[in-house]
């Protein structure tokens, strides 16, 4: 070996490197904890720290020294069993971490009550755009993997996707942001009418807004045994409580009001904003017309914030172009959500998700069982009862027993309840790790390593003879 070659073994092998890489490799797990309670989100530190080129780089290199380390000692001796079993457990153990971090499933599945769910959603997200020429079948003409957080778009830079007739372009994007829905005039006569009413009586007092999708179609929103309809319905449920409300004028709303108990008397009469409906049921409830908007839309916009809570999400600024010269309309879209585009020739929706990996087997809710801690509403155990579709009978998934088939474990995670308490739907995290094992391996050659190392020395260290011990006076 030449001594330069000599010399860079060394420089690899020493202690010196060694303890810089432990020091950079701690300052960045610091960082990470830092950056994930900055952000309150785990996924954040992840991609800032963990799974950045810097961590690889460290990482590289302390796989580099452990090699050099035991390069430098060979030829092995015995006294080396423990040092070189201890090195190659922690390659192992970064060798299994990356099987992990590239070929592994970390997810999640939502499953409705009686519901059943094929497929799991991932981290990634994904950008697909479809077209249509009649709004009934769509055909895929654009599929892409988009990381945003890592390489977000800018009005100077944004992110074109190819269309076969206009432009579509990423704008903006927010990691953490916050939806604000606004129903406002669309100033195109093909949109519906938009309705802001309140419905009071002595039990309860809602304001809301209704959207009418188009002038030939009916929105419906219900409240109890009652239910309220906007637009032309063709037929009205005779044993509900019912308020149809039709456009009639720029100004004006005709209304017909429904009784369960006397389906053939039905009051009739024109309304407009600021006036009200008086029902004669359900205790005198009165409908109020707050706001009417011969043709509007729905507005969504979005406010960023600085770190992740249960109300924000991801979202997307999009700028559509019908053709070159056209006036260009920018819309907010959120991830997991779609976006529906017009052209003169086509229709086009644009999905920004969450990327869904499909299973070649089914997982059925069967029953959601929920323990509550006395005298509250807060759940102190869960479990789901599922069927998988290729084992026979029913499988518990608990906290504390997950479900394993397949390569993938299934965690009972939390779980969505309705208005009332009630259980809908289960929720499970999903994980396939094939660099389980491997790591399992590592972990043991490190204690068996470290195990040999203390018995070596144990067994090599030399004993004072008895005349050292008791020397003999002259």
């Amino acid at each position: 070996m030449a001594k330069k070659d000599f010399n860079l073994l060394k420089f690899l092998a020493s202690l010196k490197l060694a303890v810089i890489v432990i020091v950079a490799l701690g300052a960045m797990t610091a960082w990470g904890t830092f950056v994930e309670a900055r952000y309150n989100d785990a996924e954040a530190a992840s991609k800032i720290v963990y799974n950045s080129p810097l961590m690889y780089a460290l990482m590289a290199v302390f796989a580099i020294n452990l090699i050099a380390v035991m390069v430098d000692r060979w030829p092995w001796r015995e006294r080396h069993i423990g040092f070189v079993l201890a090195h190659i457990g922690l390659l192992l153990l970064m060798l299994g971490a990356g099987l992990t971090k590239w070929t592994g499933v970390d997810g999640s599945m939502t499953i409705g009550l009686g519901e059943q769910g094929k497929q799991i959603i991932v981290g990634e997200t994904d950008l697909t755009l479809y077209s249509s020429l009649d709004a009934s079948r769509y055909t895929k003409i654009d599929d892409r993997e988009v990381d945003f957080f890592r390489n977000p778009p800018t009005e100077q830079k944004p992110y074109v996707l190819m269309m076969p007739q206009g432009s579509l372009k990423v704008l903006k994007y927010y990691p953490y942001a916050l939806r604000d829905q606004k129903i406002v005039e669309s100033g195109d006569e093909k949109t519906g009418a938009g309705l802001r009413f309140q419905i009071q009586n002595q039990f309860v007092n809602q304001t809301e807004w209704l959207l009418q999708p188009s002038p030939q179609r009916f929105a419906t929103k219900d409240f109890g045994p009652a239910q309220l309809i906007l637009g032309p319905a063709d037929q009205v449920d005779p044993a509900r409580n019912s308020i149809v409300i039709i456009p009639k004028s720029e100004t004006e709303l005709s209304y017909e009001v429904h009784s369960a108990r006397d389906p053939k008397n039905v009051k009739k009469g024109v309304v407009k904003a600021g006036d009200t409906i008086q029902t004669g049921w359900m205790g005198a409830l009165v409908v109020r017309v707050l706001k009417y908007i011969p043709h509007a839309k729905e507005q969504v916009t979005f406010a960023e914030t600085e770190s992740s809570t249960p109300l924000t999400s991801a979202a997307i600024l999009v700028e559509y172009q019908q053709s070159e010269g056209a006036k260009p309309s920018q819309h907010w879209i959120a991830v997991n959500s779609m976006l529906k585009l017009f052209s003169d020739q086509a229709v086009y929706i644009l999905a920004y998700a969450n990327r869904r990996l499909p299973l070649d087997f089914n997982i059925k809710l069967e029953k959601f069982n929920v323990g509550r801690y006395q005298g509250t509403m807060t759940a102190s155990s869960y479990e789901s009862l599922v069927n998988v579709s290729d084992k026979v009978g029913t499988q518990t998934i608990s906290m504390n027993e997950p479900l394993k088939h397949r390569g993938f474990t299934f965690y009972q995670s939390s779980f969505q309840e309705d208005e009332q308490g009630r259980p809908t739907a289960s929720v499970f995290s999903v994980n396939r790790d094939p660099g389980r094992w491997v790591k399992y391996l590592g972990c043991l050659l490190i204690v068996f390593g470290s195990i040999h190392l203390f018995y070596f020395k144990r067994k090599t260290r030399v004993k004072p003879s008895p005349a050292a011990e008791y020397p003999v006076a002259p």
